[in-house]
């Protein structure tokens, strides 16, 4: 009966980790994932983690305040790796943004459920060609896979915080910034050009209305340059994806 209450711990102990990621992950916690469905991953995941993890060098405690302090500890490895996840998606979110102000759209916002947020077009339109490269590549395994990874590095209760590993996070939210502008590139490098096109020929020819046909032109030239520099989109976000999947490895050899 000892047995199955240790065991039973360790089952609740891998399940709050692996919803943690759960809920952080940028794919795994979108708000069109369903509760229910969140809870039923992480438990039947947890179902299958548990039987194979190697025996505890201790007995897990057995007073409420112990146990909830390790289960804390448990929920901030899931939501430390979902963090890092989700910093490739926040550098598309501004990307696209940055395109929006050149191009116009900035105006305008749709509702993005994934993030349950007001987002421009164009970072809304990024945002679902990243999400479904991710799953193209298998981006939601590789999750969970680099999630059972982290058992065999960090055993339960054994996470550790260093202030190396909280600056280099931080290094890692800065270069969010650099991908971001990455992307928006080459629209934001087209779109001045047009810009600067448009502002010589109102000097030239002064009967000519900007305002009126300045936003047709740039929207129109926003969306053939999107439409031409798709390939050169996947091709940064497969950079960005691979230095993603290497932050978090080095995020759980820190927390080790």
């Amino acid at each position: 009966m000892i047995f199955e209450i240790e065991v039973f711990k360790v089952f609740v102990l891998v399940m709050v980790r692996i919803s943690g990621l759960i809920v952080a992950a940028p794919v795994l916690g979108s708000g069109n994932f369903p509760l229910m469905g969140k809870a039923g991953l992480a438990a039947m995941t947890a179902m299958v983690i548990t039987p194979v993890l190697p025996a505890l060098p201790e007995t897990l405690p057995g007073d409420m305040l112990s146990f909830a302090i390790i289960g804390a500890s448990e929920l901030a490895i899931g939501l430390m790796m979902g963090f890092v996840m989700t910093l490739a998606f926040a550098a598309v979110q501004v990307a696209g943004q940055i395109v929006d102000m050149l191009s116009g759209f900035a105006l305008v916002n749709v509702f993005n459920p994934a993030l349950e947020t007001q987002v421009p077009i164009f970072g809304f339109f990024y945002f679902i060609l990243a999400v479904l490269y991710l799953l193209a590549l298998d981006g939601h395994l590789i999750m969970l896979e680099h999630l059972i990874i982290t058992f065999e590095h960090i055993p339960i209760g054994g996470l550790v915080l260093r202030p190396e590993l909280l600056r280099e996070v931080g290094v890692w939210g800065r270069g969010m910034f650099v991908d971001a502008l990455f992307i928006a590139a080459p629209l934001g490098g087209a779109l001045l050009l047009t810009y600067i096109t448009m502002g010589l020929m109102g000097r030239v020819v002064p009967q000519i209305h900007l305002f009126v046909v300045g936003f047709p032109v740039t929207i129109g030239m926003a969306l053939i340059l999107t439409a031409l520099t798709i390939e050169v989109y996947l091709i940064v976000l497969d950079g960005m994806f691979g230095r993603m999947w290497q932050n978090v490895a080095d995020l759980i050899r820190g927390m080790a």
